[in-house]
């Protein structure tokens, strides 16, 4: 089983010296002779432990070999897009004793080889940023189902990223496995139900982290994956994957963060940028038909609203969950008995400048029109029976359409481009979580592998019928999940369903950490449901201040719900649509700032939603920060997420910050500072007067 550092490195790592190991002459152990790859040097010692160099820098090292190896039966337990795993009779197994090490072409390789078992780690330069450490390990006679490396936790590490998370930004002392699923409707501990998640359960998982003292380190792998960090053994952090033969890190070299962001999402990508207009304006989501429609853009208009899009997502028609909750129906065609001229409304709403945005899923339920075709021609993911993967999906059941299958994907493609005919600009293209862990792919592939791979190969799906029809780039694909590599194929990207409440678990406080870790997962374009999704209803306060964060986000753009009808909105009274449409104003201020902050991220790989340990690496106290962010690089925002709060404190790092609502007031950092904070005034710092912005009435 994995053993706790020892005492030995504990104190090396406190004064930063590997070198000084090979004084260790009472602990019975020599150094070994260093493999040197240009200004990569691998170090080892008799007793197995390691230290990789990259221009003088010790970026990662361990006590013993680093490479382990883990033994299990597992169950497995799936529902409403949330899975359970539990590995009964764990074992770990780190393969020790007699260690080697050698230059092997372009290559240092390590080996360990001992009772339980053997392990090597091969290391090579593959470009100017990168490393790549590739791992192979036995544990003797025991099948292995996960591979991993194990590293020394410092005094000084900290680990930012692992994809869209919502509970932390620097993930030190916790354990986040790493698997695409449903957020869950409540994450609460302490309020448990049937659709819940917990602190890990996300959409967008991402097997990358950032330590800002400038590395980064990638698990390149589309099986399900595990980060322990300085949480089992607080001296040491792990990552692993299952199910694979060979474990591949990528590790990249900095030094500073931007240029471990650069090579990064050279890998994981960086998202497509939308049409100027989808950030000019905001995006209206009108449900129930063309009256409601009409009358949102009729208001929006009176009230000087720059209004960009409406998206309805019941163009497919309306379905009742209960209790007052409406969703969508879950075909692909436009339900003519809610919108008659589909195309005619359309029409209408370019002619004032108005697009329209729909909705698409991948569910195929027996009830509707979609599913005896997919069935009949081999269209829906199946089961090792042979029969139709069904399984609950919330008051109804159904399959997922199977994207791994090119005529299924073509047979999406026509529906899509019917849509397109219609006048529909693009579409929110929900889900991608569901693909069941046992199915029988139609292509043969591992589903545990296709799995993580699911959101990639459905957004890929849409996107190249949008961008066949508009390839000046005059379209909208807007998904919420994703794996290592997505970020190549999404555009803009929502932080999926949130509850409408303050709640900290789940609510408006998980937004903020939501879009800054979509930023270190090459998101560059990011957005969410004002005011939340589920839960709720909302109130006016709370709309009012998730309309304060919306407009300083790339996208702004409104969702009513499920609980519609109770939920405040947008139009419920002259007084929060006067502070709706103030806000969407200042948003269209900030909107050539935003693009100037996308281009920077075609560029580079840095997000426009940046987490303060991105834009200030050399700032431990700004790490963990999860109520603040950077707007590209001359915004701090710091909205309120507290119920009642009127004001609230702010921490400014280094440099001079100005109050946009007051330019007069400035501040000098670093310091903390509590300022006033009023509805209609949150929070924000420049680093120059904004005149623009205290303009906007």
């Amino acid at each position: 089983m994995t053993q706790p550092l020892s005492s030995r490195w504990v104190a090396l790592t406190a004064i930063g010296c590997v070198a000084c190991a090979t004084e260790d002459a009472p602990l019975g152990r020599t150094a070994l002779a260093p493999a040197v790859l240009g200004d990569l040097t691998v170090r080892a010692w008799s007793d197995g432990d390691v230290a990789l160099e990259v221009g003088g820098r010790t970026l990662v090292r361990s006590d013993g070999a680093p490479a382990f190896a883990v033994s299990y039966e597992e169950t497995v337990r799936f529902a409403f897009g949330i899975w359970t795993f539990t590995q009964p009779g764990r074992s770990v197994a780190r393969p020790s004793g007699s260690v080697s090490l050698a230059v092997e072409g372009d290559a240092a390789v390590l080996r360990a080889r001992g009772p339980e078992g053997a392990s090597t780690l091969r290391a090579r330069r593959v470009s100017a940023d990168e490393v790549e450490l590739r791992v192979t390990a036995t544990a003797g006679a025991a099948p292995v189902r996960e591979l991993g490396l194990r590293f020394a936790c410092e005094p000084g590490s900290h680990f930012l990223g692992f994809g869209e998370q919502y509970n932390a930004v620097d993930h030190r002392g916790r354990h986040v496995p790493l698997w695409v699923s449903e957020q869950g409707i409540g994450r609460s501990p302490a309020r448990r139900n049937a659709f819940s998640g917990d602190h890990t359960t996300t959409y967008f998982p991402v097997p990358f982290f950032l330590d800002p003292r400038g590395f980064g380190v990638a698990l390149d792998t589309d099986a399900r994956a595990e980060a322990d960090l300085c949480a089992d053994d607080p001296a040491a952090w792990t990552f692993s994957a299952q199910d694979t033969d060979a474990l591949v890190l990528r590790l990249y070299t900095g030094p500073t963060v931007p240029a471990v962001m650069s090579a990064w999402t050279r890998l994981q990508g960086r998202t497509a940028q939308p049409p100027a207009w989808a950030v000019e304006g905001v995006w209206l989501g009108v449900q129930g038909g063309p009256a409601p429609v009409r009358a949102a853009v009729e208001r929006a208009r009176r009230f000087d609203v720059p209004l960009a899009a409406v998206w309805s997502q019941d163009w497919l028609g309306r379905r009742e969950f209960g209790a007052g909750n409406v969703g969508v129906r879950y075909r692909w065609s436009v339900d003519e008995s809610w919108y008659p001229d589909l195309a005619g409304l359309i029409r209408e709403l370019n002619a004032g400048g108005v697009r329209f945005l729909g909705y698409f899923n991948p569910f195929l339920v027996p009830e509707q029109d979609l599913y005896d075709t997919a069935v009949r021609e081999g269209y829906i993911v199946r089961g090792a029976n042979g029969m139709p993967a069904v399984f609950p999906i919330s008051v109804l059941s159904g399959g997922v359409v199977d994207v791994n299958n090119p005529a299924a994907v073509r047979w999406f493609q026509g529906y899509a481009g019917r849509a397109m005919d219609l006048g529909i600009t693009g579409w929110m293209h929900d889900f991608g979580e569901w693909l069941p862990h046992d199915a029988a792919m139609s292509d043969g592939s591992d589903p545990r592998r296709s799995h993580n791979r699911y959101p990639e190969r459905w957004q890929r799906a849409a996107r190249e019928v949008l961008e066949a029809r508009h390839p000046d780039g005059d379209w909208i694909m807007l998904s919420r999940s994703g794996w290592l590599r997505t970020a190549q194929v999404s555009q803009v990207v929502w932080a999926g369903d949130q509850e409408a409440t303050w709640d900290e678990d789940d609510g408006l406080k998980t937004v903020i950490p939501a879009l800054v870790s979509l930023g270190m997962a090459g998101v560059g374009y990011c957005t969410h449901d004002v005011a939340g999704f589920s839960g709720g209803p909302s109130t006016r306060e709370l709309y009012q201040r998730w309309v304060e964060l919306a407009a300083f986000t790339p996208v702004f753009r409104t969702h009513e719900g499920l609980q519609r009808a109770t939920n405040w909105a947008w139009d419920r009274d002259d007084e929060t649509t006067t502070h709706f449409a103030r806000f969407a104003r200042v948003h269209r201020a900030l909107a050539a700032e935003i693009r100037r902050a996308g281009d920077e991220h075609q560029r580079t790989g840095m997000p426009i939603v940046r987490a303060l340990g991105l834009a200030f690496p050399g700032d431990p106290r700004g790490y963990g920060v999860r109520d603040e962010y950077l707007l590209g690089d001359a915004l701090l925002v710091a909205p309120v997420v507290e119920m009642g709060a009127t004001s609230r404190a702010v921490y400014l790092p280094a440099g001079t910050w100005f109050d946009v609502w007051d330019p007069t007031r400035r501040y000098e950092g670093p310091m903390e500072v509590t300022v006033e904070a009023p509805i209609g005034r949150p929070p924000v710092f420049s680093r120059a007067p904004r005149a623009d912005l205290m303009a906007v009435r």
